[in-house]
C-alpha cells in the first residue's frame, strides 16, 4: 500500500492487489510504529492506507495472483480470481505466514492479544511479568534469551517435543534461570487482558504468563518464483539496495525480503521500490 501511495502520487498508474491477509491486521495494538503515542490497532492502520489510497484513485482488486508470467514484450501478466492484469513492473509484497502452535483458534488469539509473535514489537509491554516461549528449536532459545531485557521469569515450553539443543545449551539456560518444560500442553486459559493460565503434563502450572511463538515463518514467495526470481536459502526474496530482484522490472518489499519483520521496515521498502519503479520509467528502461 505505501508502494501504491508513492506511485500514484508520482502520477503513475498502479494497481493494487490485495489478498487480504495481511499480518498487519492481526496486530491487536502496536505501540512502537512511530507516531501513534498511544498505539495504533493493526485493522485500523490499514483502513486508514485503504482510505489514502482510494484518495488518490488507485483501483484495487482484492484476490491472489494465481498464476504470473512474463509475456514476450516484456510485460508481467497475472491472473487474479480470473481477470487478467497486465504491468511493466510488479512489486511483490506478500509477506509470510507464521507457524502457529497446536492451540484452539490460534489467530484469534494473536488477534486478542493472548498470543504473541514479535518480541521486538510488544516486549516492553511485559512489564516484568513471566513470559513462556513457545518452541523446540534453537529459534525458542534466542526468543527467549531476546526477552530478558523485559522479564526475569521465562520458560520455554516444548509442547510435548524433544528439545533440539545440544548439552551445552541446555546447560547454558539453566545458568541463565530460563526454565525448559518439555511436558505436553494439557490446558490453557485466558486470564486478564493478555495473559494466560497454562497447565502442563499432569499438574505442572504457569499462572498469568505471556506467552510468544517461536515456530518460524512460512514466505509467501512462491508466485515471485514462478518468475524466476531468486529467493534466499530460508525462502525469502532476495533483492539488491533498491529492491530489485534479479528479474528485471520486478521488486520484493515487506517481510517476505529477507530482513525484520517491522511495519516502519516494510514501508521504507515501499518506498524505496515506488520510487525504483519511477525512475525506471521515467529513463525508459521499460
Amino acid at each position: 500500500m505505501t508502494a501504491a501511495i508513492y506511485l500514484a502520487r508520482m502520477n503513475r498508474k498502479t494497481l493494487l492487489v490485495d489478498g487480504g491477509r495481511s499480518r498487519a491486521r492481526l496486530i491487536p495494538r502496536s505501540y512502537n510504529h512511530p507516531g501513534f503515542p498511544g498505539g495504533v490497532i493493526g485493522r485500523d492502520l490499514l483502513a486508514r492506507m485503504r482510505e489514502q489510497i482510494a484518495e488518490l484513485g488507485v483501483p484495487v482488486v482484492e484476490g491472489e495472483a494465481a498464476q504470473f508470467e512474463r509475456t514476450a514484450d516484456g510485460f508481467f501478466k497475472a491472473d487474479i480470481r480470473g481477470r487478467l492484469v497486465l504491468g511493466q513492473n510488479v512489486i511483490f509484497a506478500t509477506g509470510l505466514e507464521d507457524n502457529m502452535p497446536p492451540l484452539d483458534h490460534a489467530h484469534d488469539l494473536v488477534a486478542e492479544g493472548y498470543l504473541r509473535i514479535c518480541p521486538i514489537c510488544d516486549g516492553y509491554e511485559i512489564a516484568g511479568r513471566p513470559a513462556v516461549v513457545i518452541g523446540a528449536t534453537m529459534r525458542a532459545v534466542a526468543e527467549a534469551r531476546f526477552l530478558k531485557a523485559f522479564t526475569p521469569t521465562i520458560a520455554i515450553a516444548t509442547l510435548g517435543e524433544a528439545p533440539q539443543w545440544d548439552e551445552e545449551t541446555q546447560a547454558a539456560l539453566r545458568e541463565e534461570n530460563i526454565e525448559v518444560v518439555v511436558e505436553p500442553l494439557s490446558s490453557f486459559t485466558k486470564t486478564g487482558e493478555d495473559d494466560m493460565d497454562m497447565m502442563f503434563g499432569k499438574g505442572k502450572l504457569f499462572k498469568g504468563v505471556v506467552v510468544y511463538a517461536a515456530l518460524g515463518v512460512r514466505p509467501r514467495s512462491q508466485v515471485a518464483a514462478q518468475l524466476g526470481v531468486r529467493l534466499e536459502e530460508d525462502g525469502r526474496i532476495n533483492t539488491g539496495a533498491h529492491q530489485e530482484t534479479n528479474v528485471e522490472g520486478c521488486f520484493g518489499v515487506g517481510d517476505v525480503v529477507t530482513g525484520l519483520n517491522q511495519i516502519g521496515v516494510a514501508m521504507a521498502h515501499g518506498e524505496v521500490a515506488a520510487v525504483a519503479v519511477h525512475n525506471r520509467l521515467r529513463t525508459g528502461s521499460r
